[in-house]
């Protein structure tokens, strides 16, 4: 995992939740249930961004509250789908 891919990452999170301030994210930035506007509109903005940005597919398998725990295991599944 590159420092790169988790720099987007935060990039993607900041601009689809911006009520936080940049020092909120964080590698272990608690996601799925930790922020309130991390819904389910909000899931599926941000996994179109990824597959956008990264050029990878997120299938539906992969949308689970382990994945999206964290920006850690976030920016794991995205470097997984894109080796």
């Amino acid at each position: 995992m590159t420092d790169s891919v988790m720099t987007q990452v935060i990039a993607i999170l900041k601009d689809v939740i911006p009520n936080y301030d940049t020092s909120f994210w964080h590698d272990e930035t608690e996601l799925v249930g930790a922020i309130a506007e991390f819904d389910s509109m909000a899931i599926v903005t941000i996994i179109g961004e990824i597959e956008d940005r990264f050029d990878v597919v997120i299938d539906d398998e992969d949308i689970n509250a382990e994945n999206f725990a964290t920006v850690t295991t976030l920016t794991k599944l995205i470097a997984e789908r894109a080796s």
